[in-house]
């Protein structure tokens, strides 16, 4: 095994070992049913990308990893997309 492909396979892992966090009904009591939700992962490698591109600016620096406040985000997927470690999950409300 060549020592970088485990940097790169385990934001992999975390997103099949992962599961969602269940999130409070508050912070989504304004939503309709269908709306995507995104959520960070463990994993997360600290680029900043989802932050950066982050039309709302939404996105912080929590415990550890990257953070999205739900309130703020627009679910616009764009931090889904731009994450190039791929722990970014996609789920509908």
């Amino acid at each position: 095994m060549i020592a970088g492909s485990a940097v790169i396979a385990s934001p992999l892992l975390a997103n099949l070992t992962d599961s969602i966090p269940q999130a409070k009904a508050a912070e989504f009591k304004n939503l309709k049913k269908g709306t995507k939700i995104y959520y960070i992962h463990t994993g997360c490698v600290g680029c900043h990308a989802c932050m950066i591109f982050c039309p709302a600016k939404a996105i912080f620096f929590g415990e550890r990893k990257m953070v999205i406040d739900q309130e703020k985000c627009l679910h616009c997927g764009t931090c889904y997309n731009e994450c190039p470690a791929s722990v970014v999950s996609e789920t509908e409300l």
